[in-house]
């Protein structure tokens, strides 16, 4: 897998004692490492995006104002939480680079990989194309898409989002648009208190936003229920050509952002699940962008853990179908009925998209 980086991305600041702060980077970078040493990950440095792209999904006069807050020097704000200091800009056409330099990668004629793990700051998933929010700037992940479908000719793209936070940025670039399908697994209610299960798309984008809110509390089962039993087969019927992860691991149980009770394993296994949809469907590729995640040492530990679940080619022999990833799951016949809790949300989410139990 190519593991894009560059340290320019810890010269972005949003002030001091903010959780979206240059450490998240240092601690993924020296656990990265050890995965560079093994071959298991191959270090490629970004590309500085051009204003023109950033103008794919984001208004001029908002890129104008980052770069002219940026220009200023000092610390100034987008919001209360989104800070922009003398290199923001920069590191935000950086962060979006690092999603056209891996989109080349993957996509690209002669690639050695096939999917690739962007390590940037800032994250993206909050930023709307008038403004940023949430400690995003540029949205990386939509960027991405943009960037697939104009070099790449992509037709369908998959946008699957574990942040516990709603990416609100990403559903709105793409509400009305049916070639991009926008799924968010988040804690609900909860910041930025969008992401309930009415909002699944408008116009020509209904039936294209599919948002999975979860109660506090909830863990590994309802998420590796919610794969099977509902973003498997609604993916199953859209056939993307390419899958984009928004991955955010603030869901973890750790992390003092949510309420949310993942494990460094859990990823591991969405991983799994994401990695054979991709087998299916998009020739294996994926293109995973850091989004949130600010319990440093877990969140470091958790991205080891993404990769490791990309890439396991053990897995890959074994897990052929749905039947067999639920069973590599243990998942078994009373699973369902006592260990997940959101069962209204799962079931209310069947009716919606028309999933035959």
């Amino acid at each position: 897998m190519y593991f894009i980086y560059d340290d320019y991305y810890l010269k972005h600041e949003n002030g001091i004692s903010h959780p979206e702060n240059p450490e998240r980077l240092k601690y993924i970078k020296q656990e990265a490492d050890h995965l560079a040493e093994k071959g298991i990950i191959e270090y490629t440095e970004p590309c500085r995006a051009e204003e023109i792209q950033i103008e794919m999904i984001h208004d001029p006069a908002y890129i104008e104002m980052v770069k002219r807050l940026s220009s200023k020097g000092g610390l100034s704000f987008l919001d209360m939480d989104t800070g922009v200091n003398q290199y923001t800009y920069n590191c935000a056409l950086l962060a979006a680079g690092g999603c056209f330099k891996g989109m080349d990668l993957i996509l690209g004629d002669g690639s050695r990989y096939k999917k690739f793990f962007l390590a940037c700051r800032p994250p993206g998933h909050h930023a709307f194309p008038a403004r940023g929010s949430g400690f995003c700037i540029f949205n990386n992940a939509a960027l991405g898409a943009r960037y697939a479908q104009n070099n790449y000719g992509m037709k369908k793209i998959a946008i699957i989002d574990f942040d516990a936070h709603h990416g609100n940025g990403t559903q709105d670039v793409f509400y009305e648009d049916n070639s991009v399908f926008y799924i968010s697994l988040h804690q609900y209610p909860h910041y930025p208190g969008s992401g309930d299960i009415g909002e699944i798309g408008y116009g020509k984008g209904e039936g294209f936003n599919l948002n999975l809110p979860f109660l506090p509390g909830t863990g590994e089962p309802d998420y590796l229920v919610t794969l099977i039993d509902i973003i498997l087969p609604v993916i199953h019927r859209f056939e993307p050509e390419l899958v984009i992860v928004s991955a955010g691991y603030d869901s973890h149980s750790s992390d003092h952002m949510s309420s949310l009770g993942l494990v460094e394993k859990s990823y591991r296994k969405i991983m799994n699940a994401i990695s054979f949809l991709a087998r299916q469907y998009c020739r294996d590729r994926v293109a995973i962008v850091l989004e949130g995640g600010y319990d440093y040492q877990s969140t470091a530990d958790s991205v080891i853990t993404t990769i490791l679940g990309s890439n396991e080619e053990e897995i890959e022999n074994r897990i052929k179908n749905i039947d067999d990833l639920e069973e590599y799951f243990n998942m078994a016949t009373d699973y369902r009925k006592n260990r997940i809790k959101n069962h209204m949300v799962l079931q209310q989410l069947k009716k919606t998209f028309e999933l035959v139990e």
